[in-house]
């Protein structure tokens, strides 16, 4: 099954920069469709805020162990929905084998998406949750907006190199691969410091640490 394939099974808003996200987080997991189906199911994943998006049903018909949290409803198929706020709610520790992320942590703790726990550092928190919840060396892969804000405070947060250093990248990660893409009248890929002055996202997959 090639990339463009599977995009096209998982991707529901396809606005914007969103098959580039896509594009991204499947290049990073196909490499598990090698497995055997019976050695799916011992992958555990977790999908982070996947209302919008079809990816943990099609990561679940391909038969691996997906596991949605997000506090409100999609099509999620055979994959186990966990209807709750990720700042309230708590898996075991090193659990999950891979988390995704995918233009999600920016709102949470943000009065935006239903959320009724206001938290000006809910995106710390949530990234410190998806390192304690990964497996040693698990993967987790996180997009998020980059450069110029185009949205009010209140419902996204927008990085640069400085707050993914202090606000995602707070624990030991590896980062495997980090790419940026940014709106100059058509989405292009560039270095970070030609994404600032755009509406931009980072794309980023990183491997947990000890």
């Amino acid at each position: 099954m090639s990339i463009t394939e599977l995009i096209n099974m998982s991707i529901e808003n396809k606005n914007a920069e969103r098959p580039y996200e896509y594009r991204f987080v499947w290049k990073w997991l196909s490499p598990l469709l090698v497995l055997p189906r019976e050695s799916r199911a011992k992958v555990k994943i977790l999908d982070v805020g996947g209302a919008e998006s079809k990816i943990a049903k099609t990561l679940a018909d391909l038969g691996f162990d997906v596991t949605v949290i997000d506090l409100n409803p999609g099509d999620y198929g055979r994959a186990r929905w966990i209807k709750e706020n990720i700042l309230t709610f708590d898996f075991p520790e090193n659990h999950f084998e891979v988390i995704l992320a995918i233009s999600t942590v920016e709102h949470v703790g943000l009065p935006c998406y239903g959320q009724d726990v206001i938290d000006d550092d809910g995106d710390i928190k949530t990234m410190r949750k998806i390192y304690r919840w990964l497996k040693l060396y698990g993967m987790a892969i996180v997009t998020l907006p980059y450069g110029k804000p185009h949205h009010p405070k209140t419902f996204e947060r927008v990085y640069n190199e400085v707050r993914l250093r202090n606000r995602i990248l707070v624990d030991r990660w590896e980062v495997l691969e980090k790419t940026y893409m940014c709106n100059k009248g058509r989405w292009v890929q560039d270095s970070w410091i030609n994404c600032l002055n755009y509406d931009g996202v980072v794309m980023m997959a990183l491997r947990k640490l000890p």
